[in-house]
């Protein structure tokens, strides 16, 4: 699957994201704004960023042990396996390569616009 499609689906299919998945995103967000440097002690709402967003699940940790880049193209691949003919997929009239966004008009690739 190519990158720009990968990235097309993670980004515009959440819907079809399973539980872990949603965990593994989260737990990388709690990575990305250090949510695992405050204390267990920390006044409650630091505290409670910890639980929110960071697991211990192994299962979600396995997801991402190949980096958040490789989870992004597997979760890809496998909304796209299960739910091809359920993807609104944006792919322009031209040269039938996916557009930047849903809403897109003009491609990125190609130039064509179809305003």
């Amino acid at each position: 699957m190519e990158t720009e499609l990968a990235d097309y689906i993670f980004n515009y299919s959440s819907q079809f994201y399973n539980d872990k998945e949603r965990k593994a995103i989260d737990h990388h967000f709690g990575l990305v704004k250090k949510v695992d440097r405050f204390a267990d002690d920390a006044p409650e709402p630091f505290a409670k960023l910890k639980t929110r967003f960071l697991t211990d699940d192994p299962e979600v940790l396995e997801l991402l042990k190949d980096g958040y880049s490789n989870f992004i193209m597997k979760t890809a691949e496998r909304i796209y396996h299960y739910h091809k003919s359920e993807l609104k997929l944006n792919l322009c009239p031209k040269c039938n390569k996916i557009a930047r966004t849903p809403k897109a008009k003009q491609c990125r690739f190609c130039g064509h616009d179809w305003h």
